[in-house]
């Protein structure tokens, strides 16, 4: 009886050893579903009545996406669309709780892994270091902040960024595009005003600039400064505009509007490989070539292109928008991808690359499908549609 007990014993707890490593294991993959590579952050509802859910995408090709029985609801727990992924983990910062956690989807939940107390930053940018560090930027109190989150064990170290000094007649820093390249960290900034009074006429500080940012102590080496253009790129905790090539040549691009400068172009730049200065020999007016259209977000496909969401000119953030195909290393436009007008609002991260094509979501006015590129053959052709009542598709995103 004793030693029944005994071995009875030992298999209880070799079972419950295999399930806990099983289960650790299926929680370091954070797949929203189990096998599904990719997801869409979709919203229901209009402003201030909205619900957002993350839903799994079996096929980017073919089918259709319904929220019926496929969707975990984000709404209490993450605010909105301003998330970051990684390997099917879900991070987000919430301004309103004073929180900063992690998440991931299982069995048709939004699962809490971590919570902390986080109130030191409302997050602007964000930056991957390697894959188990985040490194976020954001104002607080009138100061340029930056957190560094080690994602295993969600602990936070956080700092102040040397910066140039709001100018008079500017209460706070605007950040825009951050990315990391050999141990520096590049931040787009410039100076926004909070007296929304003034509003929508708010006052523009004409230039801008990109902070270059050791890694490793957080030191700001310099500010570049930039009088072309203003915006030097978009919030990308909503959506990238700039990515790093395959020659190691980073690229990155102003959108004006977003800091409510509706004369200056959006532009594109370069930092070549090796150089912590903007190519001087490179300029790409964007909005000359693309009837002064502005750039709210932009993704590079392979072989010196990228695709750009592209706004239509004027005061509107949510005007309809289009994609266009680029040469990056040229500094030229391709073409306007023949593609619906797309109806949804500005912050949409919609476009996901593999295999050396481009999906792209479109918002359409009547039915809303991913769309495939590719560009070796130059066609397009219809992919997974949305159904069921879905208002805006806010975020596709391959999880490994």
């Amino acid at each position: 009886m004793n030693t029944l007990f005994k071995y009875s014993t030992k298999l209880f707890l070799f079972v419950m050893l295999m399930l806990s490593i099983i289960g650790c294991e299926k929680r370091n993959i954070g797949n929203v579903e189990q096998g599904t590579k990719y997801a869409a952050v979709l919203c229901v509802g209009s402003w201030p009545n909205t619900a957002y859910y993350i839903s799994s995408i079996p096929s980017l090709t073919s089918g259709t996406i319904s929220l019926k029985g496929n969707g975990a609801e984000m709404t209490g727990k993450v605010y909105a669309q301003d998330v970051v992924q990684r390997d099917g983990f879900y991070y987000h910062m919430n301004s309103t709780s004073g929180r900063f956690g992690k998440y991931h989807v299982e069995n048709g939940a939004l699962i809490i892994d971590k919570e902390i107390p986080f109130a030191y930053l409302s997050w602007s940018s964000y930056a991957w270091a390697d894959n188990n560090t985040l490194v976020i930027f954001g104002e607080g109190n009138g100061e340029a902040r930056y957190a560094v989150v080690k994602v295993d064990v969600m602990t936070v170290k956080t700092g102040k960024l040397n910066l140039n000094a709001i100018p008079k007649g500017f209460q706070q820093y605007s950040f825009g595009f951050a990315q990391y390249r050999d141990s520096k960290l590049f931040l787009g900034y410039g100076f926004a005003s909070s007296d929304w009074s003034l509003f929508p006429n708010m006052p523009v500080y004409p230039k801008s600039y990109v902070a270059v940012i050791d890694y490793h102590t957080m030191a700001v080496e310099k500010s570049l400064e930039e009088h072309r253009t203003t915006g030097l790129g978009s919030l990308n905790v909503y959506a990238p505009s700039s990515f790093v090539d395959e020659n190691n040549d980073l690229y990155f691009i102003s959108d004006p509007v977003s800091g409510y400068d509706y004369q200056a172009p959006s532009a594109m730049f370069r930092i070549k490989s090796g150089s912590t200065e903007i190519d001087p020999g490179y300029f790409f007016n964007y909005s000359a070539s693309a009837d002064q259209e502005k750039a709210p977000a932009m993704w590079y496909i392979g072989s010196g292109k990228a695709i750009v969401r592209s706004r239509l000119n004027g005061e509107s953030i949510d005007a309809d928008h289009y994609y266009r195909l680029i040469d990056v290393k040229s500094g030229t436009m391709i073409k306007k991808l023949d593609l619906p007008a797309d109806k949804g609002e500005r912050m949409v991260n919609a476009v996901i690359v593999e295999d050396g094509k481009a999906f792209i979501a479109v918002n359409a006015a009547d039915r809303d499908y991913i769309w495939q590129y590719n560009p070796a053959t130059d066609q397009l052709t219809k992919g997974v549609e949305f159904i069921g009542g879905i208002d805006y598709i806010l975020r596709i995103e391959k999880l490994k």
